[in-house]
């Protein structure tokens, strides 16, 4: 266990619904707060399937588990020739704030040791993921509207871009 009372670790197919609560738990308020329609959101329309079908394809998904084992948090990645893109960073109602996102993030970053570089977008007006991001040291790369909202993909150098 950790200061925020969590281990991160692999994510498991027993893990796969409640990753998809907590990614509805997040996107809601993502929704809420910025009074998008819900189906307009991707990630609130994702079901199991398509999150297992996702594993099947090879996209990794890493979770947060409490002491009793029900997942807190979640991150997907998949890698293309070095170019790992991150996607549904996600933290529980009453986990937030408590180092889970930040968690996840180092511990993703630290399972693609030949990454060239991590790849992400979010909301350009969702400041407190635009904040973990930055500390986490991404920098912004391109903006694109997307009709209700703006979104802003970030980027970071991978550990083999430095060799």
């Amino acid at each position: 266990m950790t200061e925020a009372g969590v281990v991160i670790r692999a994510a498991v197919s027993d893990d796969l619904p409640g990753i998809l609560s907590v990614q509805h738990q997040a996107f809601g308020r993502v929704a809420r707060a910025f009074g998008l329609n819900p189906d307009d959101l991707p990630p609130l329309r994702e079901t199991l399937a398509d999150l297992t079908l996702l594993i099947e394809q090879g996209t990794r998904f890493l979770v947060a588990a409490s002491r009793d084992g029900a997942v807190v948090g979640s991150v997907r990645a998949s890698d293309t020739d070095g170019v790992v893109e991150i996607g549904r960073l996600v933290v529980a109602n009453g986990w937030l704030r408590r180092g889970v996102a930040t968690r996840l993030m180092e511990r993703l970053e630290a399972g693609y040791p030949r990454a060239q570089s991590f790849v992400l977008f979010t909301g350009a007006d969702a400041f407190e993921p635009l904040a973990l991001y930055k500390k986490l040291g991404y920098t912004v790369s391109r903006s694109e509207d997307v009709g209700p909202v703006v979104l802003v993909w970030l980027q970071k150098p991978g550990p083999a871009s430095k060799r």
